[in-house]
């Protein structure tokens, strides 16, 4: 019996894990004392891509939303990073990382429902 993903769980696994690959991915970077931005930037396009892409959503929008998404994943970042860092102010890497976290869920769901809205009024 062949049992496949709703398109629900399919975003779940998908942005959870972005989630856990941009953390890691700006833990190893920041550790490193450098800047983690371009590399966040190009694992939030590719969120963006595998979620527009799992249903079928056209290209142009796919990469509007990916520009929109790089904007508003700089600017909650950056402000979520200087509000996280006022309450883990020992550890400035712990609380860009867990930005990191946030903006990358919400970054990922909000890109899932306006996906998911527009697939059921077309």
């Amino acid at each position: 019996m062949k049992k496949s993903f709703t398109s629900l769980q399919k975003a779940h696994l998908t942005i959870h894990s972005f989630a856990v690959a941009h953390a890691i991915t700006a833990a190893i970077i920041i550790m490193r004392g450098n800047d983690p931005g371009s590399i966040l930037t190009i694992l939030t396009i590719a969120l963006v891509i595998v979620l527009t892409r799992l249903n079928d959503y056209p290209l142009d929008v796919t990469a509007a939303l990916a520009l929109i998404s790089c904007f508003a994943g700089f600017f909650l970042g950056t402000a979520g990073a200087e509000l996280l860092s006022t309450i883990f102010s020992e550890s400035k890497a712990l609380a860009q990382i867990l930005t990191t976290i946030l903006v990358t869920e919400i970054i990922g769901w909000l890109t899932f429902v306006i996906v998911e809205q527009s697939s059921k009024q077309a």
